[in-house]
């Protein structure tokens, strides 16, 4: 299959505002409009003459730059369908020194590369990139804004929609460019240099770049002017991520960064983005989206990747509102017709079965994603991590084990995250070994990983990663207990969101395991609460599963019964937990979703409130150990899923009464026909 029908008809507008042009000449043509003058004294005949040397100047840099920016739609076409090496040939180091688009192109792929290989030295590489990308943006934007456009940039608060609408095409591009770069910068620079004072400052370097992208996207929503769809989706997968992201803030940090500038709203985000490949067009008619040919606009791509991310990967490890499965699976399906061998388009395909509990199927996905390409391997980690907790899920301990050995050796995103993996599978699969030998070496091997975990790990902006401070935890546990983990791989499991893909046949397996596990724990062990917790935890997990999948009443009634009775042993219990405080507060929210499937909304709101308020008074009192009242693990994971669930929740409220609302137009209407009825007969 061909990578794109280049002579396909481009796809129809997306947006009232835009108008996507289908040739290099169509996006040339913009309506002429007086600029302002460059020249400073000079005479009318010498002004005259300056001003046409300097548009002839202009006219001549913004035809190269559209063309630029159809070797880049072509480089990043490439990409998306694996063919790297061919995308990084047309992006050629000569090309990127001058030209704005080859740079910026080149720069997000070797910022897309040093975040899949956290390499300090990629890291650096891809900042000098962008460094570059922003000088060379800053040139063009000060062409267009005089030689004291700083300080003529400070006293008036920088750029407006005025300056916009007489800016030529090139120039705006210039202030788009500028934002993409220096945002992508700021957010390499966080990772790459840990100090708090990197972290402020380039704190604020985002916030550059969001006031930057709300004065363009005031400006497509008001100009009358013919837009490129270059731009255009730049705006809106710009300003569409920031409000996705920042909706999903606490309502607490939310309104810290209001105060600074910040604002989000999920739909408006999620309009924005659907904007730019025509979805809102699809959502009204369903009619599909045509084809689209080479000409489209540069980013729309990345609008559909984050439009399938929410839809399809976060929503499923986050409760969110709006979530529209559907629309994701179609737009997956547009982008694979697209690019068949996008290895970013199969793992979201593989991802999409994975939920869908079709494991075998995601598990071939995830293979045909490894092997159509080979140049970059981190490419392929994303996948062997996904096959890794496929191998856990259906308890193939040796698979599992073999691929975090992969990710292990190879990867440089968590070595500790990665070694405990590979440390709890082996001791699993040494607790299932007949051989007392093999035993005993599989035990050795998973007792030297478990040691190394705590020093494999790693800070970003001078903070500890929790999932890391998790496995650390489990990992001095594991030794504390002399080699001995309880329930170890389901742990792992749910705190990596993987428990809600369990098929059906496995979660009655499992909540049989945990009934035999259980019945079998030794009281007099001094962790024993801790077992008992988490066991009756994991449990009310399972049955909370199973009752999503079955519609035998009998069965629902049992399951119901299962979950009610372990959430009650773990409150009841959880006073005497010495090292697993977390689960505490995991099961209120874990009752909370179980209330929300009853449509008991003030009964989920309440358990996931007690989870808040714990955080906002910082009070913690449950537990026997000497960490009862701090942090528990993976606290700010909770409170994430936790803060959304309350948005879940009032979405689903609102729902309820426009339901019921409905119903009683409907119980009205009955009643009036009924009376119209009877009058009729009398």
């Amino acid at each position: 299959m061909p990578l794109l029908s280049f002579g396909a008809k481009p796809s129809p507008s997306t947006s009232s505002l835009t108008t996507k042009s289908s040739t290099i000449n169509d996006n040339y043509k913009f309506k002429q409009q007086k600029r302002p003058s460059i020249s400073t004294t000079a005479s009318e005949s010498g002004t005259s003459h300056a001003s046409l040397i300097t548009n002839e100047g202009e006219e001549k840099e913004e035809k190269k730059m559209f063309e630029d920016m159809l070797s880049a739609r072509r480089a990043l076409d490439l990409f998306l369908n694996s063919r790297i090496q061919e995308a990084e040939a047309i992006l050629e180091p000569q090309l990127c020194k001058t030209s704005m688009y080859y740079a910026l192109g080149k720069s997000v792929l070797l910022t897309l590369k040093s975040m899949m290989t956290f390499e300090q030295t990629d890291f650096q590489v891809a900042i000098e990139a962008l460094r570059h990308t922003v000088q060379l943006s800053t040139n063009i934007m000060r062409k267009a804004h005089g030689a004291l456009w700083f300080l003529e940039g400070w006293v008036k608060n920088g750029l407006n929609v005025d300056r916009l609408q007489k800016m030529r095409p090139l120039y705006r591009h210039a202030e788009l460019v500028h934002a993409e770069a220096y945002l992508l910068k700021a957010m390499i620079c966080i990772i790459h240099d840990e100090s708090l004072v990197s972290f402020l400052r380039e704190g604020l370097n985002v916030r550059q770049s969001y006031m930057t992208y709300t004065v363009l996207e005031k400006f497509i929503d008001t100009t009358t002017e013919p837009l490129d769809a270059h731009f255009t989706s730049g705006v809106k997968f710009g300003m569409g991520c920031f409000n996705l992201m920042l909706s999903m803030l606490p309502k607490t940090v939310m309104k810290l960064v209001q105060f600074i500038g910040f604002s989000g709203q999920r739909t408006h985000g999620l309009e924005l983005l659907k904007s730019s490949g025509g979805w809102d067009k699809y959502k009204e008619t369903g009619i599909m989206v045509e084809r689209q040919g080479p000409e489209e606009g540069l980013r729309r791509q990345f609008c559909d990747m984050a439009l399938i991310c929410d839809h399809i990967v976060i929503s499923k490890l986050i409760p969110m509102s709006h979530v529209d499965e559907d629309l994701g699976r179609t737009i997956l399906r547009y982008n694979l017709d697209l690019y068949p061998n996008g290895v970013f388009f199969l793992y979201f395909h593989g991802r999409q079965l994975f939920s869908e509990q079709k494991l075998d199927h995601a598990n071939a996905e995830y293979i045909r994603a490894i092997e159509t390409q080979k140049e970059w391997a981190q490419l392929q980690h994303i996948c062997y991590w996904e096959r890794g907790l496929i191998s856990i899920l259906q308890r193939d301990w040796k698979t599992a084990a073999d691929t975090y050995e992969i990710l292990y050796k190879e990867s440089n995103w968590s070595k500790a995250v990665y070694a405990y993996f590979k440390g709890m599978t082996l001791y699993t699969l040494a607790k299932h070994e007949q051989d007392k030998k093999k035993q005993s070496n599989l035990l050795t091997q998973a007792a030297y990983l478990m040691k190394k975990v705590p020093s494999l790990r790693q800070k970003i902006a001078g903070k500890s990663i929790p999932l890391e401070k998790f496995v650390a935890r489990k990992a001095r546990k594991f030794i504390e207990q002399d080699n001995m983990l309880m329930f170890a791989d389901l742990e792992i499991a749910n705190a990596f969101g993987a428990c809600d893909y369990i098929p059906i046949q496995q979660l009655w397996i499992n909540i049989e395991r945990l009934n035999t596990e259980l019945a079998q724990l030794c009281t007099t062990h001094p962790n024993y609460a801790d077992d008992l917790c988490l066991g009756n935890y994991l449990r009310a997990i399972m049955a909370r599963q199973l009752l999503l999948k079955v519609d035998d009443p009998k069965d629902m009634e049992k399951l119901r019964t299962i979950h009610h009775k372990s959430m009650q042993v773990v409150f009841n219990a959880a006073k005497d937990v010495v090292y697993d405080h977390y689960v505490y507060y995991f099961a209120r929210y874990e009752n909370a979703r179980m209330f929300i499937m009853e449509n008991n909304y003030d009964g989920a709101e309440q358990e996931i409130q007690f989870v808040l308020k714990a955080n906002d008074k910082n009070q913690y009192n449950v537990g026997a150990g000497s960490k009862a009242k701090s942090k528990y693990s993976l606290e700010n994971h909770i409170l994430f899923k936790s803060h959304n669930c309350i948005s879940e929740i009032e979405e689903l409220r609102k729902q309820k009464q426009s339901v019921s609302g409905h119903n009683n137009e409907d119980d009205d209407d009955s009643d009036n026909a009924s009376f119209a009825s009877a009058s009729s007969a009398v």
